[in-house]
């Protein structure tokens, strides 16, 4: 895989040092949590974009409200 960009980060040096006592490819996890974190935001924005359709498509009425109406239409209006 070629690598085109590239940023920089900045850590205090106790943590520099805590990181140099530990085996860990430091570039390779934070490229896969940067990926990770990525694909998490995009996944939010798909389901409300989702939400929002389906929203929209539910005449703008909110779930709590489509029920409590199936509800009273199935059970006669509640008394609380």
């Amino acid at each position: 895989m070629a690598y085109e960009e590239a940023i920089l980060i900045k850590v205090d040096k106790d943590t520099k040092r805590r990181m140099k006592s530990v085996k860990v490819n430091w570039s390779e996890r934070i490229r896969e949590f940067i990926k990770k974190e990525i694909s998490s935001k995009r996944d939010i924005a798909r389901a409300e974009r989702l939400r929002a359709r389906l929203f929209r498509r539910a005449g703008g009425v909110e779930s709590t409200e489509a029920i409590r109406k199936m509800r009273d239409s199935r059970y006669g209006p509640s008394s609380a």
